[in-house]
């Protein structure tokens, strides 16, 4: 009688494996679809006080997954441990950004003008926590 070289054990761990390559790729498809990207919303622009007209303008915001962070605990010989911990991460964040300008007409022939910035690349940065 010949063997099946597929015993149950064999067919088993084949099988075990089948189901880690797969769960390895739905990670790795997730973490692309929530790459560091830009993402586009509309906004409505109008003046806090003034009667002006208001304006839709499309906004960029950056948006997604940057893996690269972590925690050290810092090392010091002081008595007094005032920061314990360096921190290294990566945030998504503007890369490349212009300032845009729009006119809002007002009541009696006055304008105003809002500013802000259009984001142009978004990119996984250092974190600046001292900026927020």
């Amino acid at each position: 009688m010949v063997k099946s070289p597929r015993s149950r054990g064999a067919l088993f761990v084949w099988t075990i494996c089948v189901v880690l390559l797969w769960s390895v790729q739905m990670v790795d498809s997730k973490r692309k679809e929530n790459k560091c990207m830009r993402h586009y919303f509309v906004h409505t622009i109008e003046h806090p006080k003034k009667n002006c007209e208001k304006k839709h303008v499309l906004l960029v915001r950056c948006k997604g997954f940057c893996n690269k962070s972590k925690t050290e605990p810092r090392v010091t010989f002081s008595p007094v441990l005032y920061r314990p911990f360096n921190y290294h991460c990566k945030c998504c964040r503007d890369s490349l950004s212009i300032m845009k300008a729009i006119r809002l007409n007002c009541e009696g022939g006055q304008s105003v003008f809002a500013t802000y910035r259009y984001i142009i690349r978004c990119k996984c940065r250092n974190c600046n926590f001292s900026r927020w």
